[in-house]
C-alpha cells in the first residue's frame, strides 16, 4: 500500500468537477486512448502534454476501474508527462482505455491568472483538520484517518444567466460527490451560496458557495 496525501484527494476533487461541469467555451481537447499492457504493467504514460484531468473511471480489459481505489494519476507540470498508475498490474495483452482532457480548462485551483477566458470556476482550499478513525471503523488495511476540509468555489462570467447556471450545476455536483463512490468520500455538503452581482473591477458576475468534504486518507 502506498501512503496517501491530502493534495492527492484535493486533485481528485478538481478532476471530478472538471470531468462533470460542461465548459460553454469548449476549451482544450477531450481524447480517449488505448494502451496494450505488458505482463504486470502498472504505469501508463499518456500521449499528450498539458493534461488537465483524467476521467473518474477507466477500463482494463473492459472492466471498470475507479480513481482513488484502483488507480492514481501523477500529473506532469508544464511539458512533463502525465502517468496513470494501476494499483494491481494488468495482464499482458489487456486493453487499458483512458479518457482525459488536455489544454485549457474551465476550472482552476486558486487565482493563478486573471487574463483567462470567462467563464471561469475556481476551487480554493480554505481549511482542513484530521479526525482520527475509531477502533471499530473499517478502513482499507486498517491504517488511516479521516480528513475534513472546506473549499470555496467561485464562478465568474460576463453573462449573468450563464453564471447562475454554472453556479447551480457546480453546487449540485458537489452535493452528489459522495453518491459517485469516488475517492473514499464519506461526507459532502454544499452550502452558503452567495450572489455578488456584477463586479466592475473584475468585469464579471460572481457567485460563490462553500463545500465541505470528509475523505479517508491511508498511511503506511
Amino acid at each position: 500500500m502506498a501512503e496517501e496525501y491530502i493534495y492527492e484527494r484535493e486533485r481528485d476533487l478538481l478532476d471530478y468537477l472538471r470531468n462533470n461541469l460542461t465548459d460553454p467555451e469548449s476549451r482544450g481537447t477531450n481524447i480517449t486512448e488505448t494502451h496494450t499492457a505488458t505482463a504486470g504493467q502498472t504505469e501508463f504514460i499518456l500521449n499528450h502534454q498539458l493534461v488537465k484531468n483524467v476521467a473518474d473511471t477507466i477500463t482494463v480489459n473492459a472492466v471498470t476501474k475507479r480513481k482513488g481505489y484502483d488507480y492514481t494519476v501523477e500529473y506532469g507540470e508544464g511539458k512533463e508527462s502525465t502517468i496513470l498508475t494501476l494499483k494491481v498490474g494488468a495482464t499482458v495483452g489487456h486493453a487499458v482505455v483512458i479518457t482525459y482532457h488536455y489544454g485549457s480548462s474551465l476550472i482552476e485551483r486558486e487565482f493563478s491568472r486573471t487574463d483567462t477566458t470567462l467563464p471561469r470556476v475556481v476551487m480554493m482550499f480554505l481549511i482542513g483538520e484530521e479526525d482520527f478513525a475509531a477502533l471499530g471503523d473499517i478502513m482499507e488495511f486498517g491504517k488511516g484517518s479521516y480528513f475534513n476540509v472546506s473549499f470555496r468555489i467561485e464562478i465568474r462570467d460576463r453573462y449573468a444567466n450563464r453564471a447562475r447556471i454554472l453556479a447551480s450545476q457546480a453546487f449540485n455536483l458537489f452535493r452528489k460527490l459522495r453518491q459517485q463512490s469516488l475517492y473514499r468520500t464519506n461526507i459532502t455538503r454544499a452550502g452558503s451560496v452567495q450572489n455578488f452581482d456584477y463586479d466592475r473591477d473584475k468585469e464579471a458576475y460572481i457567485w460563490q458557495f462553500t463545500g465541505d468534504v470528509q475523505w479517508e486518507i491511508l498511511y503506511e
